[in-house]
């Protein structure tokens, strides 16, 4: 039997095919399409004019950058992001820290906390709470709701188009040929995008322009992940834009609640601190030492303004899911806005192509960077290659055994 989970994913996959069968239908009527389908299953879109109207004046923009400023800028950048931390703050999320440790670190100590989860026999759980970092694929209706799948499919395509803009406006800037440009997909489940450079002419440069070339697409993600943190920052100054686009909406009372509080309505302060979303909402109550807070609320109806004293005692919170949060004993499940999703998920995952692209293996920015920097060392190119293989197999290894473990445990669902 089809359980509701994977309702979802069918209905991705047959509005893809959806979509695939338009295209052959409009084929058939001869009219133009530029794009190749191959299997049915993925589909690529292959322009060269993208280089002539938007590549071309991005690189003849950062060309009023001065050389050393863009080297210094993407690689130092990039090498931080490489072996130490991608320094972006997580106040997004209502975390009082700064950047997460480079993908290279977390693997590692994956590996080393796997291992003394079996020795120990720990549970999972408690490896996490020991630094265990769980990675697992989104899938819809399986790993993420079909709701916040759509999210993803925005997120991340703003994030994989500038990156790939970013590394193309930077050879651009350096004179370095760039053939063609494009993006492709696979059943909506995997995306990308790529700019085709002239590998001849792009080794032909200095080892500097070369490393600022691989950085520049990792450069690009930290920067639109500090751009949607901002905004979120931004909305919260100002009361009125608080109340139109943060704040949590009440999606779901319990019958037997007393609250004044309805289904429908925004909790946009808690305590007069403004609330984001409900990361906010639980940084706010987790630290209340009070035995009641007071919930300020906007009735989107009729405008209206709804203060009420809520008390504290035995009060429980479970996250449910990525956006949704159930509040015990006031029986409300709350759930973070549409703007705030957006920002959050362009956040989350333009900080998680930083991590990966930074990461030293092939074929990744990370892989090529650190070949680059090799070819200095090893001269002999086959050797070269040999030695990058096998570090991207030890490398890929990590990755592979850290979501083996995640799906076998279960802690996919705490993602």
């Amino acid at each position: 039997m089809i359980t509701v989970q994977y309702l979802g994913l069918i209905a991705v996959i047959a509005a893809w095919f959806i979509i695939v069968g338009v295209v052959y239908l409009l084929r058939f009527l001869g009219v133009k399409v530029p794009i190749k389908i191959y299997y049915g299953v993925f589909i690529m879109l292959r322009d060269e004019e993208l280089v002539k109207d938007i590549i071309a004046p991005l690189g003849n923009l950062l060309r009023r950058v001065p050389s050393w400023l863009v080297i210094t800028l993407t690689v130092g950048l990039f090498l931080i992001s490489m072996f130490v931390i991608v320094p972006i703050p997580l106040t997004i999320m209502s975390v009082n820290a700064w950047g997460l440790p480079s993908m290279l670190y977390l693997m590692v100590r994956n590996l080393v906390l796997m291992a003394v989860a079996v020795v120990h026999r720990l549970s999972p759980i408690e490896a996490v709470e020991k630094g265990f970092t769980p990675l697992a694929p989104l899938i819809p209706g399986v790993t993420v709701s079909l709701y916040t799948f759509i999210y993803i499919i925005v997120a991340i395509g703003i994030g994989i188009l500038l990156h790939e803009l970013a590394h193309g406006a930077v050879s651009s800037r350096y004179g370095i040929r760039i053939k063609s440009g494009g993006a492709f997909a696979l059943l909506f489940l995997a995306f990308g995008g790529f700019v085709e450079i002239d590998e001849e002419e792009l080794r032909k440069m200095s080892l500097p322009i070369r490393l600022t070339v691989y950085s520049s697409g990792v450069f690009m993600n930290i920067i639109l992940a500090y751009i949607a943190a901002a905004l979120v920052g931004l909305a919260l100054l100002s009361p009125q834009l608080t109340q139109g686009l943060l704040g949590t909406t009440i999606v779901y009372t319990v019958n037997s609640t007393d609250i004044a509080l309805k289904s429908g309505y925004i909790i946009t302060a808690v305590n007069g601190h403004p609330i984001a979303s409900v990361y906010t909402l639980i940084s706010i109550l987790s630290s209340v030492n009070a035995s009641n807070v007071t919930v300020t609320a906007l009735n989107p109806i009729n405008g209206a303004i709804v203060s009420e004293v809520l008390s504290t005692k035995n009060l429980t919170m479970e996250l449910l899911g990525y956006s949704a949060l159930y509040v015990s004993p006031w029986g409300v499940v709350v759930e973070s806005r549409s703007f705030y999703n957006l920002m959050f998920w362009i956040y989350t995952l333009n900080l998680t192509l930083a991590l990966l692209n930074a990461f030293p293996a092939y074929p990744l920015d990370g892989g090529q960077f650190l070949d680059a920097i090799l070819a200095s060392v090893i001269k002999d190119q086959a050797l070269r290659s040999k030695v990058m293989i096998g570090l991207s197999v030890v490398l890929w290894s990590l990755i592979g055994l850290t979501l083996y473990y995640t799906l076998i445990t279960g802690l996919y669902r705490l993602i």
